[in-house]
């Protein structure tokens, strides 16, 4: 008993050493701004001023370590030191917002409805996002839901479903005489939360488009040429996210896939998934969170959830266009794309993370 008690006084010992007792706060240099300046900030409650570093530009980001305790007390800080971090955890940023795929509990694994109506969440700050499908044995007739529930509550506020394109969805021609059809043909779906068509990702139906797709038996070695010659290992895929009227070709957003080939022979890894409005376009925090259903499904964070509803006969991975890598089938699918190497990689990822 006596050294059972010893440890528990030990581990306490242990919890209280290891709380936190600073924060990391990131920070972006203003525009106005210049090295070596001080700006004025705040976190958690805590008021400070930090010198920004000598080397950074307007727009780039440094991290400022600030302790927890001493609320409403200004000071002076520095920037934290450099350091190494890899980023491994499931998680979506929307907007300024993180949020962590919740790790289930043992009554959820031990609830059987949930093989019926899977749901996947993904826990914040203040709020969580829950993705679910409400049944498995019809994924043809249910679609995929999101909702947003704030911390401490029970009910969710609906955002909207992604659905795959119907019939009634299509032009009359692409439906009736579909050999002879030329033009735009729906996909998949975004309603909103009153169940009206709000965005749509769609192709367009060309004639002969395919006729060079017989060269893609070649894609072996064109792959291998850009492999071992071109040194161009990483692509950038952009697709586009239209309105709610199929022949209008504005785009309000576009998908952007960062894919990276690690050998000629296997399928490329995709390292990195984005949704940004397309220029001029401003899309709301509920827009985010509907359209961020279509790269979670995708991505294999939610593949243990969903895989019967995305994968039976019928369901959704059916209707859901990404980037295959040939040419003539991405072109058809409004997805472009441009090779690059390590070099033209790390500058395209610098500038994503500096506007």
């Amino acid at each position: 008993v006596e050294q059972f008690l010893w440890k528990l006084s030990w581990t306490r010992k242990q919890t209280k050493t290891m709380a936190r007792r600073h924060m990391r706060v990131q920070l972006r240099v203003p525009n106005w701004a210049q090295p070596g300046q001080v700006i004025d900030a705040s976190a958690g409650g805590r008021k400070f001023s930090v010198a920004i570093p000598q080397h950074l530009r307007p727009g780039q980001f440094f991290t400022v370590r600030v302790p927890t305790g001493g609320e409403g007390k200004e000071t002076k800080m520095q920037a934290a030191a450099p350091e190494v971090s890899f980023n491994l955890e499931p998680n979506i940023v929307i907007g300024n917002d993180k949020y962590f795929k919740e790790v289930k509990k043992c009554q959820d694994w031990c609830d059987c409805s949930r093989f019926c109506c899977p749901y996947v969440v993904f826990s914040g700050k203040s709020e969580d996002v829950r993705m679910k499908h409400n049944c498995c044995c019809l994924p043809c007739c249910c679609n995929f839901e999101a909702y947003t529930v704030k911390n401490g509550h029970s009910n969710g506020k609906s955002v909207g479903a992604l659905a795959p394109a119907g019939c009634c969805d299509q032009n009359f021609c692409a439906v009736f005489c579909p050999c002879f059809y030329t033009g735009p043909k729906m996909q998949a779906k975004f309603l909103g939360a009153d169940g009206n068509l709000k965005y749509m990702l769609k192709s367009e139906v060309k004639c002969c488009q395919y006729l060079c797709l017989c060269l893609a038996i070649c894609s072996p070695c064109f792959r291998m040429f850009r492999f071992c010659c071109q040194d161009s290992q990483y692509t950038r895929y952009e697709q586009n996210v239209y309105g709610p009227d199929l022949n209008d070709q504005t785009v309000f957003a576009k998908i952007i896939y960062t894919d990276r080939m690690v050998c000629p022979c296997i399928p490329d890894e995709r390292i990195q998934m984005r949704i940004e409005p397309a220029e001029g376009r401003t899309l709301s925090k509920e827009d985010l969170v509907l359209l961020s259903i279509f790269p979670t499904l995708i991505s294999g964070y939610t593949l243990w959830e969903f895989c019967i509803p995305l994968w039976v006969p019928g369901g959704m991975a059916c209707a859901m266009p990404s980037p295959s890598g040939i040419v003539q089938v991405d072109d058809a699918n409004n997805i472009q794309g441009e090779h690059m190497n390590i070099k033209e990689a790390l500058e395209e990822r610098k500038q994503d993370s500096m506007y």
